[in-house]
Parts: structure tokens; C-alpha cells; sequence
């Protein structure tokens, strides 16, 4: 068998150590690519573009989603698979289009941020009905993070400084409500300060715990890290990465002791102690060529911790704007593919769970139901990677399998090889192949097929070229787990 390989688009086509496509697939072990499910939505519109959401649970066991967009905060009610309006008046707020709106949740606060415009807003879950400002004295912000017993907020602005691109405030200790003035008696008390940064540029995202660390900052051109000391001073930053830091904000993904995220130059895993290059020579040139750079505020980022996978969509070939791509990586088996799908954002999602009755909200028809029942999307409090569509409707990869395409390296030289069949390895679908080939490297590809299989699991072909590479594709719809690669029934011709 002649493995498909990981994805390898940066490689050279000829004797590649891996595939030269994988579309619409997920890597899903060391050895193997397993079915993609199509994004199938769940709920009622959204009424303009969403621009950021969140999912979190309180200390019952309920869960709670929201979303935002240009004007307004929302509700997810699993009941009518509707979004509820709950700013704290109708049509509050003002979300530039470049800017996203950020959750997090400390305790059992929701807190979210929204840019330079508005000011920090906070839910109390199992008591609040609309959001309200978090604290007068609390800065506008761009991004938010819990770290360690702070609400930090990052690049923000004030009615005394205006907008600071490179500033971090945090709150009172353990009190997300009060930021009492910076350089009091009374700011000291509770260790509230704020901290300009003076390598980086602005900041683009800040995380909680990596690495043994208390927090990071991800800045324009650079990586600090955070850790709590204590009074005077209770932040000590320290920067770890001097070369690089992201210019895609929403492409930071906090992973346990990692960060996930794209720089200027590609994907890298952040440790703590620095980045570790995760797409070099693999991927990262594809992406750059694919990217739309006009719009890199609408990448994003989000993990599939079930799959290990972490997925960012991302406005590629052919799009203005909206994202249409996304490019996968499994951090388990070090492995990459690729999708084509059209969606407004994406984010990591909590369930939140049906009854029998709530289910007439999706469909009165059990056999029209877009999952199984036992899938987990019906369950409460289930991790899940969700997006909204280009119907501003929440939306999970959870339908049928897309249509999967891949292709093997090629092989071939110094003489001709007569192909008489390949073999694919896919355990179940409708599965063809399709053979390309040429005589020189210099030469354009020649397709034939894509043939059936036939009943010995063979599809044949009589070819006779110097290089050969098969592409298989496992049709839309199918019931299938593994694709591998496949065998050659091939025979030396001799030299040319």
C-alpha cells in the first residue's frame, strides 16, 4: 500500500512524503483521514452578522450561549431554537465591523467586551435577564481574559488616555466589579493596576494558564507572559517571544498548557517558553497563498477537543471578505487537511440539550431530524465545535459526510510504468479514483476518471506514463471512518 501520508501542500508534487490533497477531511490518527461532517444548522437567524459567541454553565449544571453582533447581545433558548435579545437596551451597542465581541465568565459572571466604543457588559447567570455595564471606571476593551483571580482587559481605552493599543488593566483581586482609580491607596489595597508594553505593538489576545504559567499576551510582533508575584507590583510580564505575534486576533486558541495561533509567518504552538513551528514546510505557504490578507479579523480560531483537532476558518480564494476555507490540525498526530465551507465565525460551543418536546423546535419529523438521537448534540453541556452560517443561523459539522478528496504523492521515473488498476483503502462510501500523469516534470497533468470501483475493490485504468498519482473521492453522504491510501496493480514499461 502506498499511503496517502500527512498533507504536505508545501512539498514538491514529485515523491512528496505525503498527500497532495486532503479536502474536506479531518486527520484522525498517525495513519489515517476520517469523513467531515457538513455544517447543519440548529437554530432560528441571528439578525445581522454575528461578530462573537460564547457558551458557559453555571453552578447547576445550566448552560448558557450568547452572541453578538453589530448592535445587539443575544440568548440561545434550545427551546425554540431562538435567539433572545438581552442587551441592556435594545440596539445598545456600536461593534466596528473589524472588532469582535469577547465572553469569558468568572464565577458565575459572563463578562464581554466589544472594542473602543461600548462599555465592558456583565450577565450574572440564574439571576440576570439583560446585561448591564460592568463597572463605570472599568476601560472600553478590545479583549478580554480571566487570569488567575483578575479580569484583565487588553487594549483599551479610557475617558483619560483614550485608546492605548498596548495597555493591560486589571481589576480588583477576586472583584470583577471594581476598578477603582490606578496609583490610589485604594487601587493598591485590592492589587487593580494597569501595565503599557513596550515591545509588541497592540495587543491581539490574552489567555489564562499556559505552560505553568498564569497568563500570556499576545501583542502585533511579540509574546509576553504573565505571572503573578503579589503586591506592589502584581503582574510581572516577561517577554518569551521577541520575533513573532499574530496579526489575526481571533486565531489565538487556548488548548490546556498551549496556545495555537498563526503569525505572520505561519501556525506555531505556544508553550509558555516559546513557539514551536507547527505548519513550516507543511502548510503555511498554501495558507498565505489562499489568504485574503485584506481581512485577517475574520479569521477564526476554535478547538474540537473530542478530535483534538483545532480548526481555523478563514477568508480564502475567491472570497471578499466572508470566510469560505478552513484548515485543520490535528496537535495528537501532528497532521493537517483542509476544508471548503462558507461560514460567518467560529467557536468553541457548549450544548445545550433537548427533550423529546424541544425537539419540534428543529423538526416535527423524527426521520427529518438532521442528527441521530444519540448524537451529543443533544445532550446538555456537551463540548462542541460550532459556527453560524452565511444565514447568521448557529450551525454544527454534524450533517453527512462531505464529498472527500485525496491524493497520493507522485511517483514515477526514469521509465514508464503501466497502470492497470488502483486499489483504494476507504472502509466504506462510494468510493473512485481518478489517475493523473504526465511524462515530464515540465508537463501538464492529464486526468483520467474518475473510475468506479469494481467488484474486486479495484478501479482499472491502462495508462502507460512516467509519473502517476491517484486521487480518490469518498462521495457526499457516505458511511465511512478511514481512508489510508491505496495499491497499484502497475508493470515497468522501460525506459524512454
Amino acid at each position: 500500500m502506498v499511503p496517502f501520508g500527512q498533507w504536505l501542500p508545501d512539498q514538491s508534487d514529485y515523491q512528496s512524503p505525503g498527500a497532495t490533497v486532503a479536502k474536506n477531511i479531518i486527520p484522525r490518527t498517525a495513519s489515517s483521514y476520517g469523513p467531515l461532517g457538513t455544517l447543519t444548522a440548529v437554530s432560528a437567524v441571528v439578525p445581522n452578522r454575528p461578530q462573537g459567541a460564547g457558551a458557559f454553565r453555571d453552578n447547576d449544571g445550566v448552560v448558557y450561549n450568547f452572541c453578538g453582533d453589530v448592535n445587539d447581545l443575544y440568548q440561545y433558548s434550545a427551546s425554540g431554537a431562538s435567539w433572545s435579545e438581552i442587551s441592556s437596551s435594545t440596539g445598545a451597542y456600536t461593534v466596528a465591523a473589524e472588532d469582535t465581541v469577547e465572553f469569558v465568565k468568572y464565577g458565575e459572571t459572563v463578562i464581554c467586551c466589544n472594542g473602543h466604543t461600548d462599555a465592558i457588559q456583565n450577565f450574572v447567570m440564574g439571576t440576570d435577564s439583560t446585561f448591564s455595564t460592568l463597572a463605570a471606571a472599568a476601560p472600553k476593551a478590545k479583549h478580554l481574559a480571566v487570569i488567575g483571580n483578575f479580569v484583565m482587559a487588553g487594549n483599551t481605552s479610557d475617558a483619560g488616555d483614550g485608546a492605548v493599543g498596548n495597555r493591560i488593566w486589571w481589576c480588583a483581586i477576586d472583584n470583577p466589579t471594581s476598578w477603582p482609580t490606578i496609583a490610589t491607596a485604594a487601587a493598591a489595597a485590592v492589587q487593580s493596576d494597569r501595565l503599557d508594553i513596550p515591545i509588541g505593538g497592540h495587543v491581539q489576545a490574552l489567555t489564562g494558564a499556559i505552560g505553568g504559567l498564569d497568563g500570556a499576551v499576545f501583542c502585533e510582533r511579540a509574546i509576553h507572559r504573565l505571572q503573578y508575584q503579589g503586591p506592589p507590583a502584581p503582574f510581572g510580564r516577561y517577554v518569551v517571544d521577541q520575533s513573532r505575534g499574530t496579526p489575526a486576533p481571533n486565531s489565538v486558541v487556548n488548548i490546556g498548557t498551549n496556545a495555537f495561533f498563526l503569525a505572520e509567518d505561519g501556525f506555531y504552538s505556544f508553550t509558555g517558553s516559546g513557539s514551536i513551528p507547527v505548519g513550516a514546510e507543511r502548510v503555511n505557504k498554501w495558507f498565505y497563498n489562499q489568504l485574503n490578507d485584506a481581512h485577517y479579523h475574520r479569521i477564526y480560531g476554535a478547538a474540537d477537543p473530542i478530535n483534538h483537532l483545532v480548526f481555523w476558518l478563514f477568508p480564502g480564494s475567491g472570497s471578499s471578505g466572508t470566510p469560505n476555507r478552513i484548515v485543520m490540525y490535528n496537535w495528537a498526530v501532528d497532521r493537517w487537511s483542509y476544508a471548503e465551507v462558507t461560514a460567518e465565525m467560529l467557536f468553541s460551543d457548549l450544548t445545550s440539550g433537548y427533550t423529546m418536546e424541544e425537539l419540534d423546535a428543529i423538526t416535527t419529523s423524527m426521520e427529518t431530524l438532521p442528527f441521530s438521537l444519540d448524537s451529543r448534540i443533544w445532550m446538555l453541556g456537551k463540548l462542541a465545535l460550532s459556527a453560524f452560517d452565511t444565514d447568521n443561523k448557529l450551525a454544527r459539522f454534524t450533517g453527512t459526510a462531505m464529498a472527500a478528496t485525496v491524493e497520493t504523492a507522485e511517483t514515477g521515473g526514469p521509465g514508464l510504468t503501466l497502470v492497470n488498476g488502483v486499489r483504494p483503502y476507504v472502509d466504506g462510501g462510494t468510493v473512485t479514483v481518478g489517475l493523473k500523469h504526465r511524462l515530464l516534470p515540465t508537463g501538464t497533468e492529464t486526468l483520467v476518471g474518475p473510475n468506479a470501483i469494481d467488484a474486486n475493490g479495484q478501479a482499472n485504468f491502462t495508462v502507460n506514463d512516467r509519473y502517476h498519482r491517484a486521487q480518490v473521492v469518498v462521495a457526499a453522504g457516505g458511511t465511512w471512518t478511514h481512508a489510508q491510501g491505496v495499491e497499484y496493480d502497475a508493470a515497468p514499461e522501460g525506459i524512454v
